[in-house]
């Protein structure tokens, strides 16, 4: 899936769709495989490549909110990454979905928590506009999550990050930068 050739991610793509669209093969099982190579083709210099990768990626996602049992835990590793792209496509493609597995998972992403906020605090002060707005959505979808302290909620790992991250004011805007 990490391949550069232009030829070959087409094939990759046009496989995996077509693989996705035949009703007795659940592809979301398989997800995780090929789920890194897909963001990784979200920032390919290829115009259609990138369309094609993002149209799977759309598809999976829908698929994803309709289904009642995903195991988000690769798949949740794979998007703490992505959402640190220096692709801004890919940091809000990666950060959608994010927020989508957050309100969708919700007590099962608990072990993810600290991570998932690593991932969306410096995001909260992007540059971009869209992936600000999604990652405000996800940190305050993050809130509404109880989860018992004493269980899978690791509260050292969540100071971690918050102590990494801290506000600042350049001019009149304020944000985050994370260390």
């Amino acid at each position: 899936m990490n391949v550069l050739n232009p030829y070959v991610r087409q094939f990759l793509v046009g496989w995996i769709t077509v693989l996705d669209s035949v009703p007795d093969i659940d592809m979301l099982g398989f997800l995780p495989d090929f789920l890194d190579g897909l963001f990784n083709m979200l920032s390919d210099s290829s115009h259609e490549i990138r369309q094609q990768a993002d149209s799977a990626l759309s598809e999976f996602l829908q698929e994803i909110k309709n289904s009642p049992s995903v195991d988000y835990s690769r798949m949740a590793e794979i998007l703490v990454q992505r959402a640190a792209s220096p692709d801004e496509f890919t940091r809000l493609t990666a950060i959608t979905w994010i927020n989508e597995f957050v309100k969708l998972g919700r007590d099962q992403l608990v072990p993810y928590y600290a991570d998932i906020l690593g991932a969306i605090l410096p995001c909260i002060s992007d540059k971009e506009e869209k992936i600000r707005v999604v990652a405000r959505e996800t940190n305050e979808e993050l809130h509404a999550i109880k989860a018992d302290p004493a269980e899978t909620f690791d509260v050292g790992a969540i100071l971690s990050i918050t102590r990494r991250c801290s506000f600042y004011s350049p001019g009149k805007v304020i944000g985050l930068k994370c260390y």
